[in-house]
């Protein structure tokens, strides 16, 4: 697909609703990759943040909008359907497609939108754009979130109307607003129209203030689907009714593997404490919330304001808890933010070391993580009784076999209670994609709309296809192994129809935890 300014001149399209009222928008079903050597990942229930700030902005500025969530992971969670791939077996979770049609007729929408933060779930998001452009074909399909906010030529098709990179929080209230009084279309921020083989790209953003945004409509959620999944902490699974929520948006960083630049242009805005506090305090009040799940891009970035939030997190809340499932910088975490998260009640941190080669923290990550105090930190956190998770990543282009080995040889000596070990994949849009492309690297049956991080596909000199994801495997084992049931641990992921999460969550040996 080829840019082009003709297309400037070509919307509104014919044939479709000349007014919108009712808007659906949809988040698609989950998905899990088995491979050949037993490795799973996990299986997740937690809420679509996003689609629930996207309602709440179109609640605030288009009044007379009716409009409402269809999250089809949640709403058919039991309901596994595998499939074999090259690599080993691929489960989707979730609602089908002829279910979601049902649904979709039944609302009745005039616009339905499909919001994809995960190149993981680039094809299904895809397809259900399809699925509502066959039940709806006059209403108009919007696209958005990180995966086509990285690439929209590689998404736009003739069953997608519009994309809306970045945050939409803004462009989605202005687009039903031009359609409606018969605006021009393309001076809608943040927008990218096609038609054949041609596109057209808004360069106007208009990203907003995050202290200017209603609260996100999570009342039009299920939320107790989500909390008796009891997934989205499987350590600590007892249940707890959790709420996912954002103190800023942006990071200042760009990281060349990483998509959240997409969503944000390295605009980095915050919510003040005051503003915070009452937002939890609205979440307990309104929804009985017992544990607060900061998912903000880089939530440390800003180590004033951190400390001035977890003292007053400290001071105003003492019967929750709190997370940053996002993972932590942690170049931020000094002595005296590590006392201060466990007088918060942080219960969890999700370290992201990333690699364990000074080489490759140099050359290929922007906040480069001193490596030498990482198991200083992970031993301060634990002593303060804070279950402490790494993630790391493997198969950078250029890195050695050496390198790999080392980082997971090393991963493992850092008293973590957990690892994670990622396979490196070039995610549309980004600057490690683009070097994938031009080196030609990319795996012959690279797949960018279906990702999965426990598969290789960048080609790497001196690496045989299959060691990393064979390695990842073997060095998770014997090192869970030692520390929780693993076979407990991953029945919990679901599989064959089993859903299995126990009421206590994994048991952890030689732990209290």
């Amino acid at each position: 697909m080829t840019p082009s300014e003709n297309l400037k001149e070509a919307f509104p399209l014919p044939g479709l609703k000349k007014k919108i009222e009712r808007v659906l928008l949809i988040s698609p079903p989950g998905k899990m990759a088995v491979t050949k050597e037993g490795a799973r990942e996990r299986k997740l229930a937690v809420p679509p943040l996003g689609l629930a700030s996207l309602a709440a902005a179109l609640r605030q500025q288009c009044s007379d909008i009716h409009v409402e969530i269809l999250d089809v992971m949640i709403e058919g969670f039991d309901n596994e359907r595998a499939q074999e791939w090259a690599q080993g077996t691929e489960i989707l979770y979730g609602l089908d497609n002829d279910q979601v049609a049902a649904r979709i007729e039944a609302f009745k929408p005039d616009m339905v939108g499909v919001g994809c933060l995960f190149s993981n779930r680039g094809k299904e998001a895809v397809g259900l754009c399809g699925v509502a452009k066959k039940i709806a074909p006059d209403a108009h399909v919007v696209m958005g979130g990180q995966h086509p906010s990285g690439m929209p030529q590689m998404v736009l098709n003739e069953n997608i109307d519009y994309i809306l990179y970045g945050e939409a929080d803004n462009s989605l209230p202005r687009l039903i607003e031009a359609i409606n009084t018969g605006g021009d279309i393309t001076a809608v921020s943040q927008i990218v129209l096609a038609d054949g083989d041609s596109y057209w790209k808004s360069e106007e953003n208009n990203y907003p203030d995050p202290s200017s945004l209603p609260f996100p409509a999570l009342d039009i959620l299920d939320l107790d689907k989500y909390w008796s999944a009891g997934v989205p902490d499987f350590e600590l699974n007892d249940h707890k009714k959790f709420i996912m929520m954002l103190t800023s948006r942006g990071c200042p960083h760009a990281c060349y593997y990483c998509t959240a630049p997409f969503m944000s242009d390295k605009r980095y805005r915050k919510k003040e404490v005051p503003e915070i506090l009452d937002e939890i305090q609205f979440y307990i009040d309104t929804y009985g919330a017992e544990e607060i799940h900061f998912w903000d891009d880089n939530f440390f970035i800003n180590k004033k304001r951190t400390k001035d939030l977890l003292r007053e997190l400290a001071r105003n809340f003492k019967e929750i808890s709190f997370q940053v499932p996002s993972g932590t910088e942690i170049n931020a975490l000094d002595d005296e933010i590590i006392d201060l998260l466990s007088e918060a009640g942080f219960i969890k941190m999700s370290l992201a070391v990333e690699s364990m080669n000074p080489e490759i923290q140099q050359n290929n990550i922007e906040n480069k993580v001193n490596l030498d105090r990482v198991p200083e930190v992970v031993r301060k956190l634990r002593n303060h009784g804070i279950i402490t998770e790494g993630s790391f990543m493997v198969g950078f282009p250029g890195e050695s076999k050496e390198q790999i080995d080392h980082t997971f040889e090393t991963a493992t000596k850092l008293g973590l209670d957990g690892i994670h070990i990622s396979v490196v994949n070039p995610l549309p849009g980004t600057p490690l994609y683009d070097e994938c492309v031009e080196k030609n690297i990319l795996a012959d049956d690279f797949d960018p709309q279906n990702i999965r991080f426990s598969s290789e596909n960048i080609k790497i000199d001196g690496v045989e296809n299959g060691y990393m994801s064979k390695r990842r495997r073997d060095v998770w084992v014997k090192y869970m192994s030692e520390r929780v049931d693993v076979e407990e641990y991953e029945s919990q992921a679901g599989y064959d129809n089993e859903i299995r999460a126990t009421k206590g969550g994994v048991r952890r040996k030689n732990s209290g935890s």
